[in-house]
């Protein structure tokens, strides 16, 4: 979490992404509640600006990230779901995930190595494919 400000001027949470987390401390205690950070922004996303969007099976938290994302076209659109990234992207937003912030952050000098992140992300759950994971690799110089 240190590294998002470390890396951009300012981040904003929809408070349905708030929800979503609220909900997922239920289920893991150490989930994120970004209302305790200094340095995001809670935002409110309108029902009727999600409304505007292409009909999609995305959960409140993605839909409310795209829709404020077009609003405030300046913004990259944090997503790692995949069809929320397809959706985000074709939509001409630009998107990045955990791992675009891994690289950025190798890139930055602000972490010294990107594989044990992403090894320590698949053990935890989160879903990465093997080309991604090299790919991820590739773009912060290290070796596969």
């Amino acid at each position: 979490m240190h590294l998002l400000p470390a890396l951009f001027e300012a981040v904003f949470v929809p408070n349905q992404v708030a929800l979503e987390l609220d909900m997922g401390r239920l289920l893991r205690a150490d989930t994120v509640d970004p209302r305790q950070l200094t340095w995001a922004t809670l935002i409110e996303v309108s029902g009727e600006e999600i409304a505007n969007l292409p009909p999609n099976r995305l959960g409140p938290g993605e839909r409310s990230v795209i829709a404020y994302a077009l609003l405030h076209g300046h913004c990259l659109a944090g997503l790692d779901d995949r069809l929320a990234r397809l959706l985000a992207e074709a939509l001409g937003l630009k998107v990045i995930g955990v791992i675009g912030i891994l690289v950025k952050s190798k890139r930055a000098n602000l972490i010294p190595l990107v594989r044990p992140l992403l090894d320590q992300l698949r053990e935890t759950g989160f879903r990465l494919r093997d080309d991604v994971y090299l790919e991820a690799l590739q773009l912060a110089g290290e070796s596969a």
